[in-house]
């Protein structure tokens, strides 16, 4: 799957999730230029552990997400047009359908009837 299709999932499921669009090198061109005093705090270590998210956290919410995406992308199908999908996809030949044998035709009329009905409707 591409980056770009779970991407566009991601925002239809998530509201809070946003993609980062492609930043151009003459923004961040200007970005330098308009700093004066480029100041920056230290950081330790440490706060940066307590800012940031555990793996643990990272993998619920991950899990979260495919969850709503699963929810989401659901389709019910018939049993027996998965059953020819999958054996097509293992066999990788056609799946040949079986011609319904044709009955014959009953009549409430039987010969007999006919033949009055033709001697009634052709001597008058």
């Amino acid at each position: 799957m591409s980056a770009s299709i779970v991407r566009k999932s991601l925002e239809i499921v998530d509201s809070d999730f946003s993609s980062k669009g492609k930043s151009s090198k003459k923004s961040k061109k200007n970005k330098k230029q308009n700093e004066i005093l480029p100041s920056q705090r230290k950081v330790t270590v440490t706060e940066i552990r307590k800012k940031s998210k555990t793996k643990d956290q990272r993998l619920r919410e991950n899990l979260a997400k495919l969850k709503l995406i699963k929810k989401i992308c659901t389709i019910d199908l018939d049993k027996n047009v998965t059953r020819k999908i999958i054996k097509r996809g293992v066999t990788k030949k056609p799946v040949h359908i079986k011609e319904k044998s044709k009955k014959p035709k009953k009549t409430a009329f039987t010969e007999e009837d006919f033949a009055k009905f033709e001697q009634e409707y052709f001597n008058e």
